[in-house]
């Protein structure tokens, strides 16, 4: 590999986590994508750029946030940026809620990222722009959280705590920040929301692309006052305030 400059990207294969994949990987760095499926579109992304390596790993398993790391390192030699990107959607009411599903999701949303952010911060500490980008959701915020969306609301308002404190924790040596997109256009997109509200979505003004997410995410890697912020896509206010 020729650049010096490494990157670690979960939900690497599609959507959100392959448009920032690109977007680094045409940014000069290597890549190490890590996805759980679809393992097509990881070997397409192989093919396409010479600097990137994928692996397929289940994020929500605690023990696979080191050895993401490690093959990072072996690979690479350095990580300068870790893109906390991969995560899951599981609704249902609280009442009828399973145990086994609030774990999961809290694993997979949550507790990934504090592994592999804790991993990932000594080799973070040794770059010249080592960087933290946690990608949130409006779900996180006290005023979008609703009935059957709870536990995933309670994943992304953990997400947004854990990217102020570490931000602080870490100030002046790796930046930790996180972007709150709008509703993208993805796969999750079109699974979740009927015809009918997918043309309303759109109507508003509301629909962003994986691009346009990727664009924000590679704007704090590059930004070296940006630390600690959250930053909100102007779209998720697109209703008044009044």
């Amino acid at each position: 590999m020729k650049s010096s400059k490494a990157a670690i990207v979960t939900g690497a294969s599609r959507g959100i986590g392959r448009a920032i994949t690109e977007k680094l990987l045409k940014s000069g760095y290597n890549v190490l994508g890590v996805y759980e499926n679809r393992s097509d579109k990881a070997k397409e992304l192989e093919s396409k750029f010479p600097n990137v390596k994928m692996i397929q790993a289940d994020i929500g398993e605690s023990k696979n946030a080191k050895f993401i790391v490690d093959k990072a390192i072996k690979e690479f030699g350095s990580i300068d940026v870790l893109i906390n990107n991969a995560g899951i959607f599981l609704g249902g009411f609280i009442n009828d809620f399973p145990l086994k599903k609030w774990k999961r999701i809290i694993d997979v949303n949550l507790t990934s990222k504090y592994l592999l952010s804790k991993y990932s911060i000594p080799y973070l500490k040794k770059s010249t722009n080592g960087v933290i980008v946690n990608i949130s959701s409006r779900f996180g915020l006290d005023k979008y959280n609703q009935p059957y969306c709870i536990a995933y609301g309670v994943t992304n308002a953990g997400i947004n705590n854990f990217t102020a404190g570490l931000a602080r924790e870490l100030e002046g040596k790796v930046r930790v920040n996180a972007v709150i997109p709008t509703v993208t256009n993805t796969d999750r997109f079109k699974n979740s929301f009927s015809k009918d509200e997918q043309e309303e979505i759109r109507k508003a003004d509301k629909l962003g692309t994986p691009e346009e997410v990727a664009d924000l995410v590679i704007k704090l890697v590059r930004d070296k006052g940006k630390n600690g912020e959250i930053v909100i896509d102007k779209r998720v206010f697109i209703e008044s305030e009044a």
